[in-house]
């Protein structure tokens, strides 16, 4: 090494510090309660702190305190953060370890200093190297920037939703990084920097995590069930000194985090942060490019015109032009942050300090930054503070900050405030969106509306607001319908594709008649139209005559016929997509007379159970608010709610195989989804549903609304639940309806995945109930994990107590135990010929689980074990 770049690494710094500090700052509670600030002053280490955000109790990382402050993307689990805009703000140039961005896929690894070991190969020839040994080799140390690819994904995910979550515009950190070049280790392997071509680095991590799309397209190293996160690199990139890839097991002058790869992890500077391997543990190198899974199905920038459903069918992932390596141009506003206000008056006459980053990918240096207030027809350039100092080759690894002084009387007028950067290849940020499918590499410029309005003290501001706010905060102007910006080459993507982000039909103007004609009803007159032959219901005003599809509505009938008659507005637009909105249109007749919505009674009269006489919580047509009174968690996202009815002398009146509706207001929106009920008429006073919490994944981003909702309720929240609705109805002996046909059966076939267990417990539970009743039980039950099994206690004392009437079998798709004595993968033909009954006229299928298991896992098999389908039935 240079004596040059050794004054550097000594000063390093002297140059970039003093580090800020690294402790994080939990919350313990809900309402932000953090430690004693004693324990946090007096912390040297991050495990000094004593305790873990509240957050992260009852997960796998409940052992790692983290910071409170930090923004949750995904959920309690898995770990994804990034820091408000206003952190970046403060720090600037250096981020605090404890603040920075992270990206984990799954539970952060829990390794050891002293038995770690990273193991390198080059075809026969082997090295381990042990931590002590990569500190003892002679190190480099240098500032880089960390950019998650989908940083400011959540601007695409406004304009159509990709399949990734919703990074604000912080998933961005720097730190300044020790550790040995890549370079010095390969030499130290004896690899050659002659004949390279062609040949690869291949880098994985240690942790283990779930196969999503099968054995993969090469079937020399098919996928397993679980795979290893890993990526590679051309090793002439690798060994090239100028590029700096660094396996480091340092960060801000401390060893690194958990969160960031602790005890050593791969640092690949101007490239995204996916490549840039976590909890390193092997090196190879490849006469091929890596054929890991996560190399090919992450980290990709696919056209705009590819969905999820033809980026599999074409073979999209493996195309090389669309993989994502390095960063492309890009910057950010902080200062106005979002909501910020300027108070007109007392500020005119003053200056406002613009504030905000960028950064650009391969070593290229930001040489400018400019904002604009006329919507880019004119631009102003900025002050950047050249922090960064250049590495030995010319190369710039880090953000660039910038600032621009702006009187505030020139706000006056201005509608936004527009940033960009350019670098010294003259890459620029274009103007619009160029959606693609996984959300990433989002660089259009960066805009700041700007409102004139009133304080609550009645004075004029200026009120400043960002495009989006990361994860599920609420605000930005892109969240708003009207403020959707075009997509670049595909105007507005939304709209050329027939899926507008509208939630359903505007309400119908006062008029004498609809449009396109359709005549005025009262709701008296509508009123009397709420029986399946003839069937009126309301959206937004508008009457639509849904007799004709009953049959054809996928929900069955009772999810209309409940609204028959009636304003229905809110359960349709909670449920439904635009397509279905598009759908209704062909059933419209006409517009309400809104001066007659006062003129329709409340039908809400309390019934009584004729055979008990005990008064009947469930209203079919009016929803009623219950109180949670019981919370227990039963695993580490599934948990049972208790809630309260009327009062303790009231039954539920469900009948048996019904479910309910249950509906929140949710950040604005109102949800509502179908849940089945665990409890039964024969538990008084009270509701109880077993459910599982989806946290937010690639796959899908903003998990379970609803059971996130649920998870997040506290003793004496309450709940909206109406019904009862279903199509099938089990009476008693093998005797049922399915959409109100008689039905015999003595046989039943349940399988259930997994919180799909629940419809088939309440049948379950009451043909155990009745010793008279006679049907015989055979149940496939599928899940991921062991620890998904809900329930599993009650169905296992089901299966002893009454092996003549009932038979339970599990299958898991992943993480099996050792001495696991059920089935393992998933549901097939020949499981079912193993465990369930025979075809025959007096057996029948009940399923219930996600649509891919009972479409193609289980429909078709079961067809070919010769079972009619008019026997198969999904809740």
């Amino acid at each position: 090494q240079s004596n040059e770049l050794k004054t550097k690494m000594a000063n390093c710094e002297q140059l970039y510090g003093p580090y800020p500090r690294a402790i994080p700052v939990p919350y313990i509670t809900k309402d932000k309660q953090i430690p004693p600030l004693k324990n946090l002053e007096g912390a040297k280490t991050i495990y000094d702190v004593g305790e873990c955000d509240h957050r992260d109790k009852g997960t796998p990382d409940e052992w790692l305190p983290r910071d409170g402050r930090l923004v949750r993307l995904t959920g309690r689990h898995p770990f994804n953060v990034e820091p408000p805009l206003a952190i970046h703000q403060k720090y600037k140039f250096i981020t605090p370890s404890s603040l920075h961005y992270v990206r984990n896929h799954g539970a952060c690894p829990k390794l050891s200093w002293d038995t770690h070991t990273v193991i390198l190969t080059n075809g026969r020839k082997k090295m381990e190297m042990s931590m002590a040994k990569l500190a003892a080799m002679t190190p480099r140390e240098f500032p880089v920037t960390l950019v998650c690819a989908g940083n400011r994904r959540k601007e695409q995910n406004m304009i159509r939703q990709t399949i990734g979550f919703n990074w604000g515009p912080s998933g961005v950190s720097t730190n300044v990084w020790k550790g040995v070049p890549l370079r010095d280790l390969l030499l130290k392997l004896g690899v050659s920097e002659k004949g390279m071509a062609g040949k690869h680095v291949e880098f994985i991590g240690i942790e283990d995590l779930p196969n999503k799309v099968g054995p993969g397209p090469f079937p020399e190293e098919p996928w397993g069930k679980q795979v290893k996160y890993g990526t590679g690199v051309p090793l002439a990139r690798a060994m090239n000194p100028a590029f700096d890839i660094l396996v480091a097991y340092e960060a801000n002058g401390e060893r690194l985090q958990p969160d960031h790869g602790f005890p050593v992890r791969l640092i690949i500077p101007g490239y995204i942060g996916g490549r840039m391997i976590k909890w390193l543990k092997q090196i190879n190198i490849l006469d091929y490019e890596t054929r890991n899974h996560y190399h090919y199905h992450d980290n990709r920038i696919l056209p705009p015109h590819i969905t999820a459903e033809e980026s599999l069918t074409g073979n999209w992932w493996y195309k090389p032009e669309y993989i994502f390596n390095e960063l492309n141009i890009n910057s950010a506003m902080s200062a106005p942050n979002h909501n910020e206000t300027i108070n007109i008056k007392r500020e005119i006459a003053s200056t406002y300090e613009l504030c905000g980053y960028a950064y650009t990918g391969g070593g290229r240096k930001i040489t400018r930054c400019e904002v604009s207030i006329d919507n880019g027809v004119n631009w102003e350039l900025c002050e950047i503070e050249r922090k960064e100092q250049p590495t030995d080759h010319g190369m710039y690894w880090c953000w660039a900050w910038w600032t621009y002084k702006l009187p505030v009387v020139s706000l006056i007028g201005v509608q936004e405030l527009w940033c960009r950067a350019w670098d010294e290849s003259h890459n620029q940020q274009p103007n619009n969106v160029t959606w693609n499918l996984m959300g990433m590499g989002n660089n259009q410029v960066f805009r700041v509306k700007v409102n004139t309005t009133v304080d609550n003290a009645g004075e004029h501001v200026f009120k400043f607001e960002h495009p989006t706010q990361p994860g599920q905060e609420k605000g930005g102007w892109m969240t708003k319908v009207a403020e959707k910006p075009e997509s670049a080459g595909f105007g507005k993507l939304l709209a050329v594709q027939g899926e507008q982000m509208t939630a359903a039909p505007a309400a119908a103007p006062a008029a004498k008649q609809g449009a396109g004609g359709g005549k005025l009803f009262t709701m008296a007159e509508i009123a009397k139209h709420k029986e399946e032959k003839d069937l009126w219901i309301v959206v937004n005003d508008r009457v639509y005559d849904c007799t004709e599809y009953l049959e054809m509505h996928p929900g069955g009938i009772d999810s209309i016929a409940i609204n028959g008659g009636a304003d229905a507005t809110e359960d349709f637009v909670a449920i439904h997509s635009q397509k279905a909105t598009n759908m209704l249109e062909k059933f419209y007749i006409g517009n309400v007379d809104t001066s007659s919505k006062m003129e329709v009674l409340d039908d809400s009269v309390e019934k009584k159970d004729p055979v008990t006489g005990r008064p009947i919580s469930l209203n079919p047509r009016h929803k009623a608010a219950y109180k949670l009174q019981g919370k227990t968690v039963l695993s580490h996202d599934s948990f049972l709610l208790d809630f309260a009815l009327q009062t303790p002398e009231h039954i539920l009146g469900l009948p048996t195989g019904k479910h309910v509706f249950l509906s929140a207001v949710i950040n604005g929106e109102t949800v509502m989804r179908r849940y089945t009920p665990i409890s039964s008429n024969f538990d008084i006073g009270c509701i109880k549903f077993v459910l599982k919490a989806y946290r937010p994944i690639p796959r899908f981003p903003n998990g379970g609304k609803m059971s996130q909702h649920l998870d997040s309720l506290k003793i004496g929240d309450s709940i909206d639940i109406r019904g009862p609705v279903g199509e099938f109805d089990y009476h008693a002996n093998g005797k049922f309806t399915i959409d109100g046909e008689e039905c015999v059966g003595n046989k039943f076939n349940m399988i259930a995945g997994g919180t799909g267990i629940t419809p088939v417990m309440q049948i379950a539970a009451d043909i155990l109930r009745h010793p008279e009743d006679n049907t015989k039980i055979s149940v496939i039950f599928a899940c991921r994990e062991e620890n998904d099994l809900l329930m599993r206690g009650t169905l296992d004392e089901w299966a002893q107590n009454f092996p003549h009437k009932f038979t339970i079998h599990y299958i898991l798709s992943d993480n099996w135990p050792a001495k696991w004595k059920y089935s393992t993968g998933f549901v097939n033909k020949d499981l079912f010929e193993k465990v369930l009954y025979p075809a025959g006229s007096d057996v029948y299928n009940l399923m219930c689980g996600p649509p891919i298991m009972l479409e193609k896992g289980c429909t078709p098999n079961l067809v070919a074990l010769g079972h009619a389908k008019d026997t198969c039935f999904s809740f």
